[in-house]
């Protein structure tokens, strides 16, 4: 907190808190932006191709912020554990009938 901080009175340093949190929320809101045009393959935008890639940047585009970065990439990892595991289980089912 600065000296021209402290002089000032309640009600503008509440301004002041509130207007700042507004701009973070704006700068949190365009980085996801960004990562989510990062994210989405060209191929993959909505329009045009399958819908599962949209899905998938939609999730990461949501989770991020919510859950965090060492979180969301150790529920994606999970996640794709489970789906390498089902896979094979599937395939292994399937080749043995």
């Amino acid at each position: 907190m600065s000296a021209d901080d402290r002089r000032m009175t309640p009600s503008q340093r509440k301004a002041l808190l509130v207007s700042r949190s507004e701009l973070e929320r704006l700068q949190i809101a365009l980085l996801v932006h960004e990562l989510r045009e990062r994210v989405t393959p060209e191929r993959l935008e909505p329009g045009r191709g399958r819908r599962a890639g949209t899905v998938a940047a939609a999730l990461v585009g949501v989770g991020l912020p919510l859950l965090g970065r060492k979180r969301l990439s150790r529920w994606l990892s999970s996640a794709s554990l489970a789906m390498t595991a089902w896979r094979v289980a599937r395939q292994w089912r399937g080749g043995r009938s």
